[in-house]
């Protein structure tokens, strides 16, 4: 990782220092850059949402809900429950059990059959709606699987508009439907609690005429045991002559011929005669007790409210739905959004250069709008061997024609920073580069040369893009002859370079046809051979600043980027100071970091970063 920092006055003039690490914070102010930045992104999710919940509001069928109440009769029930018996329904979970109960598909059917609901069109035909499309185009694709039959798709149907919740803690339970008529709503609201306690007494029904069944099944037995034992206390009496062995008319001489095991056995037969008769005379009278209650027609549940029709249309509710939406959309805007910052992981304002690259940020460039120059007349430029560069290239003299603009500052501060820097150590060849091609330093390198030119600099601009002449194209455009053609020998340095007569700015063009051709042979270039073209240009180069140092305050080379080609490191031992130019939002900071990490040289020698290509309408979001 970079750990040197811009090079600014101090003790030591030069020393490299390192960059002061920051506490991880939520900064407000980094929020709500963040924020400001994309806000078009936040605001096209928030319409996307308000958007899809007007159409669901406009496409939904307005309905109407009817509430019918229905109450559990806790304390009247206990009245009738059996002594030393619990009452079920004091139970809450008995409570939230028949709320189950009712939205069981047993009731559905019931109601959906009582009503004769087959027959009408809201329980039989598809949905309408988002819901309906949403439906259709699911089956389209999935397919529908298994058709369901008429009755079950009217039961789906009512299941889906109806609502069973208990009220609070209480024994209260409130049947809500939702219908596009609110008669029909009131109607099978009351219904389904019609068909609750239908289903219920039939149940209880049910469970009583079982229970009746297994009761005198059992208490026949018991009759029958208690009188098997009463007639072998009889027989067992009239076999021995005797009434019973605690009769009073038993007389002294019975006594006495009876013996005693035989009296033993004789209390036994006594003793389990009267067990069986108590018995079945405890049981029968609970079968006469339980018969009486389930004679009772009596319920635990009852009707306390019925469903009466509303006029007003509650469903859907466009307020909530629209307020609902703007809640999520705003939610879904801003987890896009950060979530977009957060893998964004190119340069978006000049702290994060400062704090990835460990180097001052010179400026934000805004974008210059499209130029409307015409081409110039090649005869006016080339033939009359004239070499005054053409004032049609508009973008790359901004700064001569606006120089109060927020371009030209940005500019003017990166030619202070050059002028610090030149006060403690050598500072007068600048070579302009970036991390890949198409950040803009063509243009940042002729505006800040153009601007020290203003500032009454002696200053000569190189196009050292050899394979790419893009300067020349706008200042030299009829130019025949360059740099290769100095540093190879083939021409001199006075009969080559052009000048703005302007701003006295001295400009040695590279001709295009040089990029991927031999200048002396004019056949294409292999691999070999561009080799020992940039080591003839390194050294050429290097005689060529050599001799021109002492004619100019500043040599400004427009320099290739540092990926992927290695021109720049081959050149970087002759260049004083390095300024990088990165568009903003474009080139990742990892691409920025490995670039500079390749290249020591160059990172040790850089004077600063500025980020162009930002556009005008949206700088003030990243001033500092």
């Amino acid at each position: 990782m970079l750990k040197k920092a811009a090079w600014q006055p101090s003790p030591a003039a030069g020393e490299a220092r390192t960059a002061s690490s920051k506490d991880q914070y939520i900064d407000p102010v980094g929020v709500l850059r963040v924020l400001r930045r994309r806000w078009a992104v936040i605001a096209s999710i928030l319409a996307l949402a308000v958007a899809v919940a007007g159409i669901y509001v406009a496409t939904t069928s307005q309905r109407y809900t009817a509430s019918s109440l229905l109450l559990f009769n806790v304390r009247d029930a206990e009245q009738f429950q059996q002594r030393g018996y619990p009452n079920p329904t004091a139970d809450s979970a008995y409570i939230d059990s028949q709320v189950e109960v009712l939205r069981s598909e047993a009731i559905a059917r019931s109601v959906v059959r009582n009503l004769n609901l087959l027959s009408d069109p809201e329980f039989i035909s598809r949905t309408g709606g988002l819901v309906g499309i949403f439906g259709k185009i699911s089956s389209a694709i999935f397919g529908s699987g298994t058709k369901p039959n008429q009755e079950g798709r009217a039961v789906a149907a009512f299941q889906r508009n109806l609502t069973i919740k208990r009220i609070g803690s209480t024994y209260v339970i409130q049947i809500d439907y939702r219908s596009l008529d609110a008669t029909k709503a009131a109607r099978i609201s009351n219904a389904v609690t019609e068909a609750y306690l239908s289903d219920q007494n039939a149940s209880k029904y049910r469970f009583s005429y079982d229970i009746d069944a297994w009761l005198r099944d059992r208490l026949d037995k018991l009759k029958a045991q208690a009188q098997n034992s009463e007639r072998a206390v009889a027989e067992y009496k009239a076999k021995s002559n005797v009434v019973g062995a605690d009769a009073p008319l038993l007389s002294g001489q019975q006594l006495a011929d009876l013996s005693s095991g035989r009296r033993v056995l004789l209390k036994d037969l006594e003793s389990s005669a009267q067990s069986h008769r108590m018995l079945y005379e405890t049981f029968l009278q609970r079968v006469t007790e339980f018969t009486n209650q389930q004679s009772f027609p009596t319920n635990e549940a009852r009707i306390v409210s019925e469903a009466s029709p509303l006029l007003v249309k509650n469903d859907p509710k466009p307020v909530l739905v629209l307020g609902a939406a703007t809640i999520l959309g705003l939610i879904g805007g801003l987890a896009v959004a950060f979530g977009r910052e957060y893998l964004d992981k190119s340069f978006r304002s000049s702290e994060q250069v400062e704090k990835e690259l460990g180097t001052e940020c010179l400026g934000v460039l805004p974008t210059i709008g499209p130029a409307r120059d015409r081409l110039p007349n090649r005869r006016r430029d080339g033939e009359s061997g004239d070499r005054s560069m053409p004032t049609f290239a508009r973008k790359h003299r901004f700064v001569v024609r606006e120089p109060f603009s927020q371009f030209a500052e940005t500019v003017r501060s990166s030619k202070i920073a050059a002028d610090v820097a030149g006060l403690h150590r050598p500072n007068k060849v600048i070579g302009i580069t970036s991390v890949r091609p198409k950040e803009g330093k063509t243009l940042f390198a002729a505006n800040l040369s153009e601007m020290m030119a203003l500032c009454g600099c002696k200053v000569l601009l190189i196009d050292c893009q050899l394979r790419n002449a893009g300067m020349t194209a706008q200042f030299a455009p009829a130019a025949k002859a360059g740099v290769i053609e100095v540093i190879t020998g083939q021409a001199a340095v006075k009969d080559v370079i052009w000048r703005d007569s302007s701003t006295n700015l001295s400009f040695l063009p590279a001709v295009k046809a040089v990029a991927n051709r031999d200048p002396t042979a004019g056949r294409v270039l292999g691999p070999a051979a561009m080799c020992q073209l940039t080591q003839l240009t390194s050294a050429g180069l290097e005689t060529l600043l050599q001799s021109v140092q002492d004619f100019y305050d500043y040599v400004i080379l427009d320099l290739a980027s540092l990926t992927p080609m290695a021109d720049v490191k081959a050149i970087s031992h002759l260049i004083d100071s390095f300024i990088l130019v990165i568009e903003l939002g474009g080139t990742s900071q990892e691409a920025a970091i490995d670039a500079l990490d390749s290249a020591p040289p160059i990172f040790e020698k850089l004077l600063g970063v500025v980020l162009n290509q930002h556009r005008q309408s949206r700088l003030k979001r990243l001033a500092r």
